[in-house]
C-alpha cells in the first residue's frame, strides 16, 4: 500500500527524480517502521508516513514508528551493514538519514533525504 499511495504522493508533488528509488526507500522505511517499530503491540493504529519537497528540490521521506531506539542507526546511516537502507545508502538514492524520538519518548521518526539524480541500479 505505501508503494501505491508513494506513486500518487509523488506524482502529485511532481518528484522530478527517480521515482522508483523513492518508492524504493519510502518501502524500506515502512517494512522497517513495521519490523522494529513496535507496531504489533499497538492494535488498530497505522503508520504514518510523509512525502514532501524542500524549496532546494530535496525530498523527504519521513516514516513514524512507536519505537523510539534505532539499533545500529550509525552503521546504516553511513551504509554499513546488510538491511535494504544501508543498501540504498550505498547507492545513492538516501543523501542522508536521520531520525528523532517525539516530545513524549514513545515513537520516533525516520527521515530519509533524497536528490533528484542518477541512482545507481
Amino acid at each position: 500500500m505505501s508503494r501505491i499511495k508513494g506513486c500518487v504522493g509523488l506524482t502529485m508533488l511532481n518528484w522530478r527524480g527517480s521515482v522508483p528509488a523513492a518508492l524504493q526507500v519510502l518501502s524500506a522505511l515502512v517494512d522497517d517502521a513495521l519490523q522494529h517499530g513496535n507496531t504489533s503491540q499497538r492494535v488498530g493504529t497505522s503508520l504514518m508516513a510523509c512525502l514532501c519537497i524542500t524549496e532546494s528540490q530535496q525530498l523527504l521521506v519521513d516514516v513514524m514508528d512507536f519505537n523510539p531506539a534505532f539499533a545500529d542507526f550509525q552503521d546504516v546511516r553511513f551504509g554499513f551493514g546488510g538491511g535494504l537502507l544501508a543498501e540504498l545508502v550505498r547507492r545513492g538514492a538516501i543523501k542522508d538519514l536521520t531520525w528523532l524520538v517525539s516530545p513524549e519518548g514513545q515513537s520516533k521518526t525516520v527521515r530519509a533525504v533524497l536528490i533528484a539524480g542518477v541512482v545507481e541500479p
